[in-house]
């Protein structure tokens, strides 16, 4: 008796440390996860600049009616 008790310990104290280890990694995963979509969004505003500096480079110098 004594011996299937301590199985039923052991099997929800692994179940309890499994489920914690789960628990941390998504934690993790949704940290990367938000951390990339701010520099996705650093990104596209840089891009958007970058495309807006050129087009108007482009339109004050004339470069295509060259």
């Amino acid at each position: 008796m004594n011996h299937s008790i301590d199985e039923k310990q052991e099997d929800k104290t692994d179940l309890l440390t499994k489920t914690k280890l789960l628990r941390d990694t998504l934690e993790l995963l949704l940290e990367n996860s938000e951390e990339q979509k701010k520099v996705c969004e650093q990104l596209a505003h840089e891009n958007r600049y970058l495309q807006d500096y050129v087009e108007n480079l482009m339109s004050s110098s004339n470069v295509l009616d060259k």
